[in-house]
């Protein structure tokens, strides 16, 4: 199949104008400018773009501040998340998913983890994790398996990372089980300042290696996230690299 010189020039512009578009509007700097600009206040309902590969928009997610509430006679912090597909996509696909995580105020740690998918075409997933962080025992369907001592959900564990003095941290590790198998994340971070709008900006890169505790080499992952330093810890960029897919999600709005 023969392909014009006019052809490749405009394939060439247009590939490399996705790629331009990808990495200027991924940029942690851009970001911060947008989004802080006239929205100085951190606390609020987090809101991101999902891409594919960076410049393919799949749909949106929201990340809500943590509400105190009552469970089984405790006080908890309640996190919530959920996500959805753009409605672009309705006619060939749908998704919409919710994760809520329930967490001991003393501790920190999860005692309850709820996950809620819906795909077109498919059935409707729900699954339910209890914590026993004192037995080291956590509970799905009925079944028990052993869990590792302040083991998180993948809620929790963004909650931890929001919460930390990165100037004191550089290397930790976050043991992490809502499904089945234990999972280690371990993380480095470093420091950077960005001058943006003639006002210092400090932020943390965070680099996570996940991989089963039992050493299996199929089950590994990868995360990349920017966070904005303060009071509470800003994801404004996240980067996963999972099952040999590549996702982004960019913070676009805090309410």
């Amino acid at each position: 199949m023969f392909i014009s010189k006019k052809a490749l020039l405009i394939l060439f512009i247009l590939i490399l104008s996705l790629v331009l578009a990808a990495h200027y509007n991924n940029s942690p700097g851009v970001i911060i400018s947008r989004v802080f600009k006239d929205n100085p206040a951190y606390s609020g309902v987090l809101k991101y773009r999902v891409y594919f590969l960076g410049f393919i928009p799949m749909g949106e997610a929201k990340l809500s501040p943590p509400e105190i509430e009552e469970y089984q006679g405790q006080k908890v912090y309640h996190l919530h998340g959920v996500a959805d597909s753009f409605a672009i996509y309705s006619k060939f696909y749908r998704a919409h998913a919710e994760i809520d995580s329930y967490l001991d105020l003393k501790k920190l740690n999860p005692v309850l983890f709820k996950q809620r998918l819906v795909v077109s075409g498919k059935t409707d997933i729900y699954k339910e994790a209890l914590y026993d962080q004192d037995n080291g025992i956590m509970t799905m369907s009925g079944v028990k398996r052993q869990i590792f001592p302040d083991t998180q959900d993948p809620l929790s564990s963004i909650f931890h990372i929001r919460h930390m003095d990165f100037k004191h941290i550089r290397d930790f590790e976050i043991g992490i089980n809502s499904n089945q198998k234990n999972y280690i994340m371990k993380c480095s971070a470093s420091l950077n300042s960005l001058i943006i709008n003639k006002i210092r900006r400090d932020t943390v890169l965070l680099q996570a290696l996940i991989s089963r505790r039992d050493k299996n080499p199929y089950h590994k992952s990868s995360m990349k996230m920017v966070l904005l330093e303060g009071q509470e810890n800003i994801p404004v960029l996240v980067k996963v690299f999972a099952s040999g897919i590549l996702i982004y999600a960019r913070l676009v709005d805090i309410k």
